[in-house]
Formats: C-alpha cells, structure tokens, sequence
C-alpha cells in the first residue's frame, strides 16, 4: 500500500498548543452546598497585603566615592524630629588679653579749631573735633568694647560705650569733618560742604520722636534766603541744616536723603527730599474734601485729596520734631521674607498675639548674629564688623535717570524695594504737626539689607543695630542741637496726654483702653534704654553658646586652639586688609 503524503497540518512544530481562553469567571451556572453564590461580582476576593515600602539605599560605590560610609548608614535614630539649631558668630584667632586691655575704655580725644575755635552762638559751649576715633568707614562699623574676665569663651570681650553716656550723635558714625561738644555730643557743625552724622540709636519697630533745634542756618524773620554780595553781587551761599533718619548705607558726605537710604526734611522751602528728589510735605484731608491736590497715598495707591505746605522756611530758633512709625518686627519680616499678604495682614502687627508652637519657641527663634573681632586702635578696643553695603537694586532705585521708573510695594520681586506697610515720617514745628514728609518707607531687614560677601560677610543675619537712625547733616557752618529726650523742648500734645495717662494707670492693674506699646509715641531716648539691655542680653547668649562649644562643664580651663593668636589682630578700615586679620577657626550650625 501506497504511502500517503503527509499533511503540513499534522507536522510537529516547535510552538507550544494555544490554551483555551477561560473564561472571566470560574463560577458555575447553578448554585450548590458548595457555592451558594454563583454571582462573580458579588463575592468579594481578599485582596493580598501591602508591600512594604523599600528602604532606598546607595550602592557601595557611591558610598566609597563619598569618603563618609559612616554618615551613609542608616540611623535609627534618625526618624526623631529635633528643632532646628540656631546659627553662631564666628570665632577669630586672638591672643588672651592684657592686663590693661580690662581696664575702661578711655574717653576719646577732641581738638579745638584751628586757628579760630567755634563756639554756639551764645558762647556758652565750644564745638570741637574728635581724633584718634575708629570712624566707620571702608565698609567697616566700629563699636567700643572693653576685655571682661567673665566672657572668657567669648574671647573675653564684650561691648561698651564711650562718654558721654546716652543717647546722643556718634562719634564713629560721623564724616570726619564734624564737630561736637564735649559734654553731651548733642550739638555739630561742619564748616564744609554737606555732611552727615548720624545718632547711637536705631529705630527698628514703633513710634520714635527726637527735635532738632537750629542754632545757625537762615537767619530768623522774614529776610532772604540767601545773602548777596553788595559788590558782586553774587549770591553767598550761607549756613544750612537738614534733618531725618538714615540707614547705616547712607553716605556720610552728602546730605541726609541723598540717595534711596535717608529720608530727608530741607530748612530752605521747608521740603522732603529721598533720593535727591525734593517732595512738598501733606496735610491727609477727609475723602469728601474737595481739594486742587491729589495725591496717591496707601493703602491702595488711590489719589486722595490733600493740602500741600509751601512757601516756608526753617529759620534760627526753630524746634522741628521729627517722628517715624514703622511696623512690628514680625511683619517686617513676612515683608522681607515675601510671605506679606495684605488681604490678611491687615493691621500693623502689635495688636496680633503671635502664636506658640512650643514653649521654647525653637521653630523659629528671633536670633541676632555678629560677626564681629576686636582690634586696637588708638589706645582703646573696638569690634570691627563689615557693613552693610548698597545693593544694586537700590542703585538702580536711587538713579535720577528717567528710565526704567521702580515703584517700592510690600510685595516687589526686589527685596531691596520692598516697603513696609503702615510706616511714615511726620514733621512737627514748635511742637505743632506740620505733616506727613514720607509714607511706605523702604525695608531695612536683612536681606533688604546685605553686607559685602565679596570680603567674607555672611549674607541674611540681623546684628540687632540695623534700622533708620536720626540724622542730621550740615552746610557751610550750619549748626543744630538735637535732644532725644526724656526732657523735651516742644513736645507733641500725644506725648504728654500720654505721659499723663501712664501717671494714672501706675499701680492699676486693670488692662483697660491700654495702647499698645508699638503704637505709643515715645521719645529715642527711651530706646537707647531698651539698646543697652539687648546688647547685654546679647553677649551673654553669645558667651553661653561659646561654652557649649568649648564642652559646657567639662571645660576645664586649658588653653584652647581658638583662643590662642600669634599677635594682636590690626583695623582693616585702616590696615592692609590682608596683613593679618585674624583667622576664622569654626562656626557652629
């Protein structure tokens, strides 16, 4: 028998059999014992457990190529939350002190005139010029201090002051040109073009009020302005004064308001000038007054109507007060931080009760850092810190250019032009309100302002004397008296309602129709009080934090590598910056 050909569909091949597809559901039609419900859908099908998540971790190698296989274990213990740990001042190479170096500071040196001295128009005080001072300058700030066997962790220095004692114009804080009397440093002068001192205390939160009296600048009456030769007849400039409040940035050799960080009031057309830009001062009228003089005022930017002060002049013998009012601290700092919104921040921060997260408040403490090392000059010691600098955002703002225009808001994507909500700067004559010079200053908080981290600073730490400090700048002889207070020469009716109101409530204790202290009117010097204790307090959290570095309690006394130097570190303000300076050695974070 033949064979027969094979078929192609009965040859082997090397695929498996297709499976028959099954169905969606292994349930029979009918019901049994064994499964009373048939219905797929019904049944509900245990569902398998979690997987655990993974714990990620490196691979050897880039263990290895980190050098730090010790920091890549993991920790157990590393789940804890801990509070974040606060920043620390740096720590400078310095020898020990001296035994002179504990004695006081020794009052500084003023030179009479040459060859004619200068007296007050009355004749009673002599006006003389301080030498041997370490003036800030070079992008360097000087402060007094003394060496203490108490604050041997802190490199046993802490700051002091000079005389005379209170508050009063800075010595340090001064164009060279100044001059001041001796015993309370209240009254300056300058013989040269514009210049400007500024106080020893800042204004940082509140309401702040000092005077300003002219001893010579226009003469009193109705005469000119301006004298003019009878000969030449060319105009002789005479003697001028101008007063406001100024930031550490502002120029020492110009006029207060020169530039974006000083705000300004003129003795001639009695006019506010920031930025060199001259401004007529403002009476607020109600929005129903019908006024030729609209202006844009916050907190909307809107024209509202307002009386502007013209053709007046500050003569000899006036008393003009000058108040600024700036936010609480912590606004300032949602300001700064970008994080103001003015749908919900609509107050000026004193009447808030700030919230406590812990009793230790650690999730974000009010921390002061000063970065600062002593240095000899001149026979006293004095701790020399870099200043802050102008930002380019401020020079492109401070530019009389017409173009591009910068409108400071609280919410500028520049930090450097964000202003602060509710602040202003009023002007007062004879103790009588004249008006408003300035409204929506400009933030003074770091990082609004920045230090130069091209000489090593380090950027966004607050040294606890940023803010606007009074100023008051001379011209050609012009000579002035200022007086921060207790004791007043005009002062406002509200600082003596208050102080009345103060008298009663001494001994009540009832909290009713209490103003907060933000919003009280308050004279600067009250504040240099509240200055001195800070820098108290602050010297000391500094020597505790440096004892916990040293080891706390286990320090037993050696000497340590930090507090130990070749030699005694020199004022770079005033040295070769790079001629020993002293050396960083640690800084704890």
């Amino acid at each position: 028998m033949a064979d027969s050909p094979h078929s192609r569909s009965n040859t082997p091949t090397l695929a498996p059999p297709m499976r028959r597809p099954l169905e969606e559901d292994h349930a029979p039609a009918v019901s049994s014992p064994l499964n009373p419900n048939p219905d797929g859908a019904a049944r509900a099908r245990p569902r398998a457990p979690p997987r655990e998540q993974r714990e990620k971790r490196e691979t050897l190698k880039k263990r290895e190529a980190s050098a730090n296989t010790r920091g890549n274990t993991p920790n157990p213990k590393s789940s804890k939350q801990e509070g974040p740990s606060a920043q620390s001042p740096m720590r400078y190479s310095i020898p020990e002190p001296r035994a002179t170096d504990y004695d006081a500071p020794k009052e500084g040196l003023l030179q009479s005139h040459e060859p004619n001295p200068i007296f007050t128009p009355d004749g009673q005080f002599e006006l003389m010029k301080p030498v041997d001072h370490a003036w800030n300058k070079k992008g360097y700030r000087y402060t007094h201090c003394v060496a203490d066997p108490h604050f041997r962790h802190k490199q046993f220095y802490r700051q002091s002051d000079s005389a005379p004692h209170g508050p009063r114009m800075s010595h340090e804080d001064a164009d060279k040109s100044f001059h001041f009397d001796k015993d309370t440093a209240t009254i300056v002068t300058n013989e040269k073009g514009w210049r400007m001192g500024r106080g020893n205390v800042a204004a940082r939160e509140g309401r702040l009020y000092y005077e300003v009296k002219i001893l010579k600048g226009i003469p009193a009456g109705d005469g000119p302005v301006e004298q003019v030769d009878a000969r030449t007849g060319n105009v002789v400039p005479g003697p001028h004064i101008r007063m406001g409040w100024a930031r550490r940035e502002a120029p020492l050799d110009g006029p207060v308001g020169f530039d974006g960080y000083g705000y300004g009031v003129t003795d001639s057309r009695f006019e506010a000038t920031h930025r060199s830009r001259p401004s007529k001062l403002y009476r607020p009228l109600p929005k129903s007054a019908k006024s030729k003089h609209m202006k844009a005022r916050p907190p909307h930017n809107k024209p509202m109507p307002v009386e502007y002060i013209m053709d007046q002049n500050i003569r000899e013998g006036d008393v003009i007060g000058l108040e600024i009012q700036l936010p609480s601290l912590s606004l300032h700092r949602k300001v700064v931080e970008g994080i103001y919104n003015p749908a919900v921040d609509l107050g000026d921060g004193f009447d808030a009760q700030p919230v406590v997260r812990d009793a230790y408040n650690v999730d974000k403490p009010l921390d002061i850092i000063r970065d600062r090392i002593p240095v000899p000059y001149k026979g006293n010691f004095y701790f020399e810190q870099l200043d802050y600098q102008t930002t380019k955002a401020m020079e492109a703002y401070s530019d009389r250019g017409p173009l591009p225009k910068i409108h400071p808001s609280p919410n500028h994507e520049e930090v450097g032009v964000r202003s602060l909500p509710h602040s202003h700067i009023k002007v007062f004559r004879n103790g009588k309100e004249v008006g408003i010079a300035y409204e929506n200053i400009l933030a003074f908080l770091p990082p609004a302002s920045a230090p130069s981290t091209q000489a090593g600073a380090r950027a966004g730490f607050d040294d606890g004397m940023v803010g606007y400090f009074p100023a008051v700048s001379a011209f050609n002889g012009g000579m002035a008296q200022v007086n921060f207070g207790p004791n007043l020469w005009c002062p406002p009716d509200e600082i003596l309602k208050q102080k009345e109101q103060d008298t009663e409530m001494f001994g009540n204790s009832t909290n009713e129709h209490q103003i907060p202290e933000g919003r009280k009117l308050r004279p600067v010097g009250d504040r240099y009080k509240e200055q001195i204790a800070e820098d108290i307090v602050w010297d000391i959290i500094d020597e505790v934090d440096f004892f916990v570095q040293d080891g706390g309690w286990e320090y037993k006394g050696e000497t340590l590598d930090h507090s130990v130097g070749k030699s005694t570190p020199k004022a770079r303000g005033f040295a070769n910056p790079d001629e020993n300076v002293g050396v960083e050695v640690g800084r704890r974070y």
